[in-house]
């Protein structure tokens, strides 16, 4: 699991493509399916709009406090 450091996110709408790091190295292309004040969307995927983390109920990931898996950048921005 994941405990470092995340920079914001910019504002991200439906249709832009994030890159999704797995396990910090893992790079995975994606678009954005949703986004809500809560959440954004990336197919079945969720993460949190503010650092990028993943949230995952059932593993217990998240922002921080919490750890995560996974996050999303926005490489152009």
């Amino acid at each position: 699991m994941l405990s470092i450091a995340l920079k914001p996110l910019p504002k991200l709408k439906v249709g832009d493509v994030v890159v999704r790091y797995l396990a910090g190295e893992i790079r995975q292309e994606m678009y954005v399916t949703e986004v809500t004040s809560e959440k954004i969307f990336c197919g079945p995927w969720e993460f949190d709009p503010v650092t990028g983390s993943e949230i995952d109920d059932d593993l217990g990931w998240g922002p921080p406090p919490k750890k995560t898996g996974s996050y999303i950048v926005k490489e152009d921005a």
